[in-house]
């Protein structure tokens, strides 16, 4: 059916509304409902890209399409998480300001990433820098985990120093062109990725939403070791 085709774009545009009203649910300190959007979002995300393939509908304006959607809602939004952390939970109005342009540089650096990801014609089968949906993932773990009084002294009241360090550390990882698996990496990279997914399940359900943004760090230092150990 002719309508089929149009639904991997269909999608990416629900990824880019739902991204923009999480934009909006945070301005207005609604932590649950930016949780669930992003969520949305990132299920949009997958299905688009999926289905275009099997498809066989992939084209320049679906690519250009998914990028835009991916800078809103994992460039922008979580930016905006790490402004949001700062100012509810470090309190540190004086330092407004700087963490504000600390924040900025993870959606400069997504922009970058996806712009770079257009162009990059080295094999699709891993992520090549840690992908902006990832980075994303591991704000909002670690925004829930603030929100839900779960961060165990690893959230802004604690650390406000992390309101520079965790942009920092986003906005390098995305350039970096570390090998990290993806869902549609070879068995090896499938495996480890599926190995840390269980154990990120684990923790989430001793410590909750932290072990999100430790699962998230974790798989950027298998991309580290990799790099000496050569397993995937």
């Amino acid at each position: 059916m002719k309508w089929l085709r149009l639904l991997p774009n269909i999608l990416t545009l629900t990824n880019l509304m739902l991204g923009t009203l999480a934009i909006i649910a945070l301005s207005h300190g609604q932590v649950e409902q930016v949780m669930w959007l992003m969520a949305g979002s990132l299920v949009a995300d997958i299905l688009d890209g999926a289905i275009a393939r099997r498809l066989g509908v992939g084209g320049g304006l679906g690519v250009q399409l998914d990028s835009l959607a991916d800078m809103v809602t994992f460039g922008v939004l979580p930016a905006l998480m790490i402004y949001y952390n700062a100012m509810t939970y470090a309190r540190d109005w004086s330092a407004a300001g700087t963490y504000g342009i600390f924040a900025s540089l993870v959606a400069v650096s997504a922009g970058l990433r996806l712009g770079r990801f257009n162009v990059d014609d080295r094999p699709r089968e891993y992520f090549w820098g840690l992908a902006t949906p990832a980075g994303a993932i591991l704000v909002a773990g670690w925004t829930w985990a603030q929100y839900s009084d779960k961060a165990y002294g690893w959230g802004m009241a604690d650390k406000p120093y992390l309101g520079w360090i965790v942009p920092v550390f986003l906005a390098v990882m995305f350039q970096v062109a570390l090998k990290l698996p993806g869902l549609k990496s070879p068995k090896a990279g499938l495996v480890t990725a599926a190995i840390l997914s269980v154990l990120v399940i684990a923790g989430v359900m001793i410590f909750g939403s932290i072990a999100v943004t430790a699962g998230m760090v974790g798989y950027v230092m298998l991309g580290l070791i990799n790099l000496v150990l050569r397993w995937y």
